[in-house]
């Protein structure tokens, strides 16, 4: 794609969780490139500063504030952070959430369950409530969510993660519903199997379900979906909303 397809993300204000490392981070660095204002996000400090000194190293603008997504107090002083720093925001990408320890549903440990619900879905909730005020004064704004393929279509001794990114999913399209008069939209990206320190820690070689071992998928480089990403948010317009886009196989 073109850079002038996305000149209108020029001067925008991006916020970017989970931004520390993977799709976060790549994503961060590609809306730096194209002249968004990027708030990168995540629990660690240390990696998150490293991001943002590439963007700022090469000519961008970034602030690193840190929060953990699945607490309320952290996401509302990111919030705070936002509103006194730029005033609003325009462009909201939640890509926070992780997995636990894998089971079938019969085996599986209620706390594990509670911790993947967690991670999966308080993002989401917390995420959305504390960009929308922040996109109200600004008129508007878009939040696009990375969901799962297992949210739609669940596998084997994963129960915990696809209910979590399926409540995840509830979460954003009810809040589509509801933030149409704010003339925000909320939309749902699927990146499909992709290699990131977190993917690659939980891989198992020898599982035949695991999307990483599917013939059919294109396993991708973080760097491989941040286009998408960056279209869905450059789109003219009002641009889609409560919808879902994809790039696994199946």
């Amino acid at each position: 794609m073109t850079e002038t397809m996305f000149e209108s993300l020029r001067g925008k204000i991006a916020l970017v969780t989970g931004a520390s490392s993977g799709i976060g981070a790549a994503l961060a660095l590609r809306l730096g490139q194209l002249g968004c204002r990027v708030i990168c996000s995540a629990r660690g400090r240390h990696d998150l500063d490293a991001v943002v000194e590439r963007i700022t190293g090469a000519g961008g603008s970034a602030l690193s504030v840190p929060a953990d997504g699945t607490d309320a107090d952290q996401m509302a002083a990111l919030g705070r952070v936002v509103d006194r720093e730029f005033g609003g925001l325009d462009l909201a990408f939640l890509n926070a959430g992780g997995n636990v320890q894998q089971a079938s549903l019969v085996d599986s440990d209620v706390g594990d369950w509670r911790a993947a619900l967690d991670l999966n879905v308080l993002p989401v909730f917390l995420g959305i409530q504390t960009v929308v005020p922040l996109m109200r004064k600004r008129g508007g704004g878009r939040i696009i969510y990375t969901g799962s393929a297992m949210a739609h279509y669940p596998s084997r001794n994963n129960a915990s993660y696809c209910a979590g990114k399926a409540a995840a999913r509830i979460v954003a399209k009810t809040a589509a519903l509801e933030l149409v008069d704010d003339n925000i939209t909320v939309n749902e990206f699927i990146p499909g199997p992709v290699r990131t320190r977190q993917t690659q820690a939980n891989y198992d070689p020898a599982d035949p379900n695991s999307p990483f071992n599917n013939p059919a998928e294109w396993v991708k480089d973080p760097e491989d979906v941040t286009e998408m990403l960056v279209f869905l948010a450059a789109y003219p317009g009002k641009g889609p909303n409560s919808q879902v886009y994809s790039l696994a196989r199946r």
